[in-house]
């Protein structure tokens, strides 16, 4: 009766020791994916809130910086689901919404105009900006957080702020290329240009000088190669006309 006794009440414990066990690897991982979902959606927040600061590097839309606010203000709103507990992150959420509706609100349909880069560096970064910026609009349209129309409307304004910035860096090596004399490289970039701009259907005031400009220093080069063919001309004639002279001319009695 005692063996019996105490055979059950190892059994029993036993029994509680796994339970305990699956308990405690149920919370464990539980903590785990608590912190996974925090930490994914803490980057999602840093790196569309980093966006929003570089708002006055290029000319965001209404549309753009509702986007960016609403990514953070999903974000948030998953965080503080995870995580009831935290007052910080409820204030955040709070503080994102009031963000949105001013917004709404007050921002222009779109703030400032397109600045052409004034360095390389300037061009690279804000290549990179776009090129992220692209990705996220598109992130939030296959997620179902943004209409096609406006994904598609969006999405081309920022393709064509990255062909200005492709567009005025070609400018700027045309530039170069022509003060070094390559004039062959020079008008290659310049007809390349040309033929991009001259595919699009949407060109803004913007293209349209980028694409007058283009013309313009195109006619140039050829004005300069007329003028340069025609000096060699005449001077190719002035040498045949001198080597006739010479030699049709009376010959020298000594």
């Amino acid at each position: 009766m005692i063996l019996t006794l105490v055979l059950i009440t190892i059994g029993a414990l036993l029994f509680l020791v796994i339970v305990y066990n699956i308990l405690q690897q149920y919370r464990q991982k539980q903590a785990a994916e608590k912190r996974a979902v925090l930490i994914r959606h803490s980057r999602i927040v840093n790196e569309t809130e980093e966006l929003l600061l570089n708002a006055s590097q290029l000319p965001y839309s209404r549309t753009l910086v509702l986007i960016l606010y609403q990514r953070v203000q999903n974000s948030l709103q998953t965080m503080v689901e995870t995580d009831p507990g935290n007052t910080q992150l409820a204030g955040r959420l709070d503080n994102v919404r009031q963000q949105i509706a001013d917004a709404r609100e007050n921002f222009p349909p779109v703030q400032g105009s397109f600045r052409r880069p004034e360095s390389d560096q300037q061009a690279l970064h804000m290549l990179k900006l776009v090129k992220r910026l692209r990705h996220v609009v598109r992130q939030e349209h296959n997620n179902g957080k943004v209409g096609s129309q406006t994904f598609v409307a969006e999405d081309r304004r920022l393709e064509l702020m990255q062909l200005k910035i492709n567009l005025n860096n070609l400018l700027k090596r045309v530039r170069m290329a022509i003060s070094n004399r390559e004039t062959a490289t020079a008008r290659q970039m310049l007809e390349k240009g040309k033929r991009i701009l001259g595919n699009l259907t949407d060109k803004d005031d913007q293209l349209l000088n980028i694409e007058q400009t283009i013309q313009e220093w195109i006619d140039e080069l050829d004005t300069r190669q007329h003028e340069v063919e025609q000096q060699k001309e005449k001077e190719e004639q002035e040498k045949e006309k001198s080597e006739l002279d010479m030699l049709f001319e009376p010959k020298r009695k000594w």
